[in-house]
């Protein structure tokens, strides 16, 4: 589909990346990997025309239609939410159009008609709304939000748009730049389920490893400004570099033990007229030796990162007794109560808008409540990391000087240095001032800044946004092994699920404890969805149940009890256990249902949104007799099998055990 020959960027003397040769081929899902500042943004831009290389060339299948979601964007719509994803493509717009135009003039028997609807079936027009309905409340909008104009959507929404309007439009290749720096927990479950069975290609720059593990077959590498692609996904690809960094040390330490013989050898005999030819010899060998050499782990220095030791806290870190608030007329809580208990490391889970964020702020005193008390407890100190980093952060500092604002008494000047060292500001580094730092090193800078003066209680509002894979590891580390008490907000799923041991979940402004990690969250939540299915059927109609069906544990089988009733006498001791099921066994029964019914529903599912498509076509009456007739076939057949697996489903449903 693509192919890259050859690519070079260089910004003066200085290359970002060098004669990078790649292809990107149908049906293929690659993470795009490589640290902060490598220059893949910049590679997408290449790609989409948007910059242009140093050197080198791009091929293009012909007619390719290319999907892009930016980092960041300015997004203009006239458009409301649900009308950009039927009409924001260029091509479905043009095509629409001339479609229109053609039914005005009752030229809707030419077979230039015919072309364009053939054209706008495959770009699957006639489904935009239906599946575009979908996503948009997968990403977490709701219907009543559908016909708000986008322009009164703040700038994370309009993203979600975008990302909508890729989603249900048919594109060959989606380019996705941290397509989940602006979706909440919720929908960022959802988007990783979507992708894992998305038909199409796509290449995702992501610092979450849960999507890049879940979701990619592919992975491609820029480092170094070079660039390299495997088969597999991040967790195979880290194995493989691995491997081969192993390799590669191991090498260099054979090496470095045969320069050292020779060396010896030649210190030892280069005065000995007998062993000069022998000394000559090995002087060549070791002028001509290429050296092997390890590049520099930039990992290992971040790798460092971790909290040094806090004053303990009281046993109740902080509470809140009563509290509301309100933004003019919103209210966001009322007569709430929360308390945080020491070593608790608790992720609050939410859709966007639910007050997750508020709330942070009110633990962090940086909002005021307008009712109810805030109580902070014994020897608690708290330590707020902002989504919006100038927050906490002096555009106006430099580097090292919004670090020793930072410093506690005693705190030397090269102390700081070093920890800023290990967040990756070195030398000159550390005089930029923070207005010209990107988003992953303020992010950088603030943590810096946490470690210097290290707090007992943590308040992170989405601490991984802008950070690199490898800077979120880190940080994992360092947040698992930390003392002291979190309260966090993130959007990663590999970094919630590897920090979180409590799960609070706000919603319509209460707040629910799940005393749990957040796999023990997303159980429960998926139990309390599925606790209607799951129930098998009263008593009194056993005996309508399916025969072959196993039993549950002491049930007589229908068939015994006809046995019975028929003079055969009662079931044996051997026979009764013959009936029984153990727990595992009913669960992994009622596991096997819901596998089945799952995928029932997937398949009805894409007949329904086939069948939506084509229906649209018969609405239309200007279309000519025979394509009516045809369509209106297909839609009838499509009907009998929905409501064929309509009933396949009821009659698994029927089959679900207790336990």
């Amino acid at each position: 589909m693509i192919a890259l020959h050859g690519l070079t960027k260089s910004y003066g003397t200085r290359d970002l990346f060098k004669n990078v040769s790649i292809t990107i081929n149908r049906g293929e899902k690659i993470a795009f990997i490589g640290p902060n500042g490598a220059g893949k943004s910049t590679l997408f831009n290449i790609v989409l025309g948007a910059s242009e290389a140093t050197s080198g060339s791009i091929q293009f299948n012909k007619n390719l239609r290319i999907g892009f979601l930016p980092q960041e964007s300015s997004f203009h719509s006239e458009h409301t939410v649900l009308q950009e994803i039927v009409e924001g493509d260029f091509e479905i717009a043009r095509l629409k159009k001339e479609k229109e135009a053609l039914e005005a003039n009752n030229e809707t028997a030419t077979k230039h008609y015919g072309d364009i609807v053939h054209r706008l079936e495959a770009l699957g027009f006639f489904e935009l709304e239906y599946k575009g309905k979908i996503v948009l409340s997968g990403l977490g909008f709701k219907e009543k939000d559908f016909n708000r104009p986008i322009t009164e959507l703040s700038g994370g929404w309009q993203m979600r748009v975008l990302l909508g309007k890729l989603l249900v439009c048919h594109y060959d290749c989606l380019l996705l730049d941290e397509p989940t720096n602006y979706l909440d927990l919720n929908a960022a479950l959802w988007f990783k389920d979507y992708l894992a069975n998305y038909k199409g290609t796509f290449v995702m720059i992501s610092h979450d490893k849960a999507f890049l593990n879940e979701v990619t077959d592919h992975s491609i590498i820029l480092e170094n400004g070079k660039i390299a692609k495997i088969k597999g996904n991040y967790e195979q690809y880290r194995k493989i570099l691995d491997e081969q960094r192993s390799h590669l040390i191991k090498q260099a330490k054979e090496q470095e033990r045969v320069r050292e013989q020779y060396q010896r050898f030649i210190d030892r005999f280069h005065a000995q007229p007998n062993k000069a030819s022998q000394v000559r010899a090995k002087k060549k060998v070791l002028e001509k030796m290429e050296l092997v050499v390890v590049p520099q782990d930039r990992r290992e220095s971040i790798r460092g990162f971790h909290f040094p030791p806090t004053r303990p806290s009281g046993h109740r870190v902080i509470a809140l007794d009563s509290v509301s608030k309100s933004y003019g007329d919103i209210q966001v809580y009322k007569n709430i109560d929360f308390e945080i208990i020491r070593g608790e490391k608790a992720v609050l889970a939410g859709e966007n808008g639910a007050g997750k964020s508020t709330l942070l702020k009110i633990l962090a005193a940086v909002v005021d409540i307008n009712e109810g008390t805030r109580t902070v407890g014994h020897n608690v100190t708290i330590g707020y990391f902002s989504q919006t980093r100038m927050d906490v952060l002096n555009s106006d500092s430099t580097v090292l000087e919004e670090a020793c604002y930072a410093a506690k008494e005693g705190v030397s000047t090269e102390a700081v240095r070093t920890i800023l060292g290990a967040f990756l500001f070195k030398g000159d580094d550390v005089e930029k001032k923070v207005k010209v730092l990107s988003g992953g090193e303020k992010s950088r800078l603030i943590l810096a800044k946490l470690l210097i003066s290290p707090p007992n209680f943590l308040l992170l509002d989405e601490p991984t946004t802008h950070l690199d894979v490898d800077a979120v590891d880190a940080l994992i580390k360092a947040l698992t092994e930390y003392e002291g008490t979190i309260v966090f907000i993130s959007h990663d799923i590999y970094f919630v699920k590897s920090v979180a041991n409590n799960v609070f979940e706000v919603k319509d402004g209460h707040i629910t404890k799940f005393p749990g990690n957040f796999d023990y969250y997303l159980h429960k939540k998926e139990q309390d969805k599925n606790k209607t299915e799951d129930q098998r059927p009263k008593t009194e109609d056993r005996k309508t149940w399916d025969l072959e069906r196993p039993l549950l544990r002491g049930e007589v089988s229908p068939r015994a009890d006809r046995t019975k009733d028929e003079g055969c006498g009662t079931l044996t001791e051997e026979e009764k256990k013959e009936t029984e099921l153990s727990e595992g066994e009913v669960k992994k029964h009622n596991e096997v249902i819901s596998n089945k019914i799952k995928k029932l529903r997937k398949k009805k599912e894409k007949l329904e949104l086939e069948r939506y498509a084509k229906a649209r076509v018969l609405e239309n009456p200007r279309h000519g007799e025979d394509l009516i007739r045809y369509y209106q076939e297909i839609v009838e057949e499509m009907d009998k099998e929905i409501a064929a697996i309509e009933g396949e489903i009821s009659r698994w449903k029927e089959k679900f055990l207790n336990t």
